[in-house]
């Protein structure tokens, strides 16, 4: 089993470097906002963007900051795929976790974090949150600071730059998988 994690800031294109690999590579998502909707469903929250970080928050203040990986842990699982894709690692603790449960399940499992990367001003303008550039950048340095992302950038296998256009994205997509899938 391949499992690719994807990291990287708000608006650099994790979900949609996740996407391709669902699309072109046959990846299966197994994701943390899931995870987190499930939650607002048992507890009859609105799982609206806001309310998602505020729970995952709380999740993570009450269970450490691996209690999502624990419960993604459970659904991947149940899973028969071959290779997995989860989108936006926030903590260390969650990518120490799945890379341990993975690489210590089976000998045959590899693990592979990818860091996408985009200038600020680039993720900026694909997002339609409604913050100003100040706030977007305040939200940076909380996801920094709190969650300690950026020990999950320095932890990554491998990095790819998405300032550019989908063609050139898919492009190093491919090229990146090529690698991991004959490795």
């Amino acid at each position: 089993m391949i499992i690719v994690g994807v990291c990287g800031p708000a608006g650099a294109g994790k979900d949609t470097f996740s996407d391709y690999l669902i699309k072109k590579y046959n990846f299966k998502r197994f994701s943390f906002t899931d995870v987190l909707i499930n939650e607002c469903g048992k507890r009859s929250i609105n799982p609206t963007k806001e309310n998602l970080s505020k729970l995952g928050d709380e999740l993570r203040k009450e269970g450490g900051m691996d209690v999502l990986a624990r419960k993604l842990w459970k659904d991947i699982q149940k899973n028969n795929g071959d290779r997995i894709v989860i989108p936006n690692f926030r903590s260390p603790q969650e990518v120490e976790y799945i890379l341990g449960r993975a690489t210590g399940s089976n000998k045959d499992t590899k693990f592979y974090l990818i860091m996408i990367t985009a200038p600020p001003e680039t993720r900026f303008s694909r997002l339609k949150t409604g913050e100003t550039f100040d706030q977007f950048i305040e939200r940076d340095r909380r996801d920094f600071n709190y969650k300690k992302m950026g020990e999950v950038f320095d932890m990554a296998d491998f990095y790819v730059s998405n300032s550019g256009s989908f063609d050139e994205l898919w492009a190093l997509a491919d090229d990146l998988i090529n690698k991991i899938l004959t490795s």
